[in-house]
């Protein structure tokens, strides 16, 4: 009887999360999948480390907990994915915010509820914080961390540096950075070596800065971040075909501000 209980809540939480709509498409089970808008699966190979045993390891701006959950799959001994339990601390651009909390608060939107369930299914052990990246420090992840993975959230956030410095603050001597962004095709182009980034916060909802290449690089170097190796250029598979090009750029901690 405790079996069939078991199972039966197995499929119902399968259930739950094929019939939700959601950001990240994760492998939940064999040819069972969620439903999501970016499907970054053929792209993680490309970009992670095969192998992370014994490392501790941790994902900025998590959201359904994609990148967290690779983490783990390549064997890191401890996940941390961090992000915010509230909207109410979301770097929303100021004349979008009453806005977008009315829609969230209509929307039944709860932080980090998606993670939860692909949490419960997958039997992770990743260890989910509520921390906005601006509140990292040492002590919110344990010590320092060998591998940080931020996601597509630099764009997101008003003060990149001030973020990228959190973040240097977190790891551990010798540790590194993978960022995952989103970059400006035509920035990147004219001309090839100066940092640019088109402002966007008047023109979308959540979206502050699309950065050419150079300029994700000059972020990341303000905020003691050296070394740098370009890992991937693609542009994942969205729902609406839609999706804007991203770059994977791997970093290690050169200073300490």
């Amino acid at each position: 009887m405790t079996g069939s209980a078991e199972t039966g809540s197995e499929a119902a939480a399968l259930a739950e999360a094929l019939g939700r709509d959601w950001y990240h498409t994760i492998d939940l089970a064999p040819g069972t999948a969620t439903p999501g808008y970016v499907d970054l699966r053929a792209n993680a190979p490309k970009v992670l480390p095969a192998d992370l045993s014994g490392k501790r390891a941790l994902d900025v701006g998590t959201f359904d907990g994609f990148w967290a959950f690779e983490l783990e799959r390549r064997g890191a001994a401890h996940v941390y994915a961090a992000d915010l339990d509230s909207h109410d601390e979301t770097d929303w651009p100021p004349p979008n915010r009453a806005r977008l909390a009315r829609e969230m608060e209509a929307a039944n939107a709860v932080p980090g509820e998606r993670f939860h369930l692909a949490h419960r299914i997958l039997g992770s052990r990743v260890e989910r914080i509520a921390c906005s990246i601006y509140d990292l420090e040492p002590g919110r992840v344990g010590g320092g961390v060998d591998y940080v993975v931020i996601g597509a959230l630099l764009l997101h956030l008003r003060d990149p540096v001030k973020g990228l410095e959190r973040v240097n603050s977190v790891l551990a001597d010798g540790g590194r950075l993978l960022i995952v962004e989103p970059f400006s095709p035509f920035l990147s182009l004219i001309p090839r070596r100066v940092a640019l980034a088109r402002l966007r916060a008047l023109e979308t909802n959540y979206t502050w800065w699309l950065p050419n290449i150079v300029g994700l690089g000059h972020l990341l170097r303000l905020a003691g971040f050296g070394e740098l190796q370009r890992r991937a250029i693609f542009r994942p598979r969205t729902r609406d075909g839609r999706g804007p090009w991203h770059v994977a750029i791997e970093a290690r901690v050169t200073a300490r501000y």
